[in-house]
């Protein structure tokens, strides 16, 4: 029988933001799809398709013992580096980034494909080396390592925030699987440091900074963005300007309906509507943590936490760009924004939190 509280505190706000993203989709969607003459619905289909593949693949691991996911997880992990050094070769650009593989009709994100897969493999290497975690090698490798060598080809793209959220979902692990704090306070200055100069020595990343900290410095180039975000945002106030009434989707906003579709949502269901967001968020958020409290094994827990903060995280770093409190780094919103492999990734996670879930709850029927 499944375990209704904490499934559910996954299930119900996993369900209510899908059903919010594919109505924004649509609205902010239809005017960029007119606009390149692929039609008003065309990414509200496209959506709605990725949305049922995603569901298919919720049930999936929802079945699939997540036990037998951990022993399999290398291959997940190989094929997901074999994708990503393609992608650098291969792979389409947009937005001055090589980020997709085009397999005909079908584009695919990597980035999306490996930070699920690390986490699944990270999470099943720290239960299986048990206290060996002590000594700093162990921790090294392969877990960090690989978390380097997949951050590297991420960077590469080049696309700087997927890799932070890749390497703080790892960290989250790392708390959780209660590693030594000298450990932790080593590689988190060691990766904090990196980030900084990455940041700083590539122009691009670095024009962001500056315009995150005053885009009105530079209010037609690198601050356009984020100030056009501004707008949709005041200009929702508290109720909204009313569904499908957002004027910044008018090609104003750039990429209104992926990585700044949080912006039109404030814009056309107001702070209301955003605060809904950050409340399911944080449903998910209690749901996730409270599955991995109640998972019945070590790996159970690691994979809930790590696979809760993969999908937090995201979601954080998305709205901080959007709203101007973090630079902008280019992630979508899961469940809400527009792009096939974000959602049936995030799906996909949903589906190994439920199989927690089940487990956990058997275990305690057992009793």
């Amino acid at each position: 029988m499944l375990n209704v509280e904490p499934a559910y505190f996954v299930l119900l706000p996993t369900a209510a933001l899908l059903l919010l993203g594919l109505v924004m989709v649509f609205s902010a969607g239809s005017i960029i799809g007119m606009d390149q003459n692929i039609g008003g619905y065309r990414y509200f289909l496209q959506q709605l398709t990725w949305a049922a593949i995603g569901l298919g693949l919720m049930v999936f691991f929802w079945k699939f013992d997540y036990h037998k996911l951990g022993k399999v997880s290398w291959s997940g992990v190989l094929i997901s580096l074999v994708l990503l050094v393609m992608v650098l070769f291969s792979g389409r650009s947009a937005y001055g980034s090589k980020r997709w593989l085009d397999f005909g009709p079908v584009n695919i994100q990597p980035t999306e494909i490996a930070k699920f897969t690390l986490v699944i493999f990270a999470a099943y290497v720290l239960v299986m080396k048990g206290d060996r975690l002590k000594q700093f090698f162990h921790l090294l490798v392969p877990v960090v390592a690989l978390t380097l060598v997949e951050a590297a080809l991420i960077l590469r793209q080049p696309d700087l925030g997927s890799a932070l959220v890749m390497c703080f979902s790892i960290m989250v692990l790392l708390i959780v699987a209660k590693t030594k704090g000298t450990h932790l306070v080593a590689i988190a200055l060691a990766g904090m440091t990196a980030a900084v100069l990455f940041a700083v020595t590539a122009p691009y990343r670095l024009q962001r900074i500056l315009a995150f900290l005053n885009p009105w410095s530079d209010p037609r180039g690198a601050g356009y963005q984020v100030i056009q975000s501004y707008v949709a945002l005041g200009s929702g106030s508290i109720k909204g300007l009313g569904l499908g009434m957002s004027r910044q989707k008018f090609l104003y906003l750039p990429n209104a309906h992926t990585d700044f579709i949080f912006a039109i949502i404030g814009e056309e269901l107001g702070l209301i509507g955003t605060m809904v967001v950050l409340f399911l968020l944080g449903i998910l958020a209690y749901g996730g943590m409270r599955i991995a409290r109640m998972a019945p094994d070590d790996l159970g827990r690691l994979l809930a936490a790590g696979i809760t903060g993969l999908i937090v995280i995201q979601a954080l770093v998305n709205i901080g760009g959007v709203t101007g409190l973090l630079p902008i780094t280019g992630v979508p919103l899961p469940l809400v924004s527009s792009g096939g492999s974000s959602l049936v990734v995030c799906m996909g996670c949903i589906g190994v939190l439920l199989n927690i879930a089940a487990q956990g709850n058997r275990r305690e029927v057992s009793k």
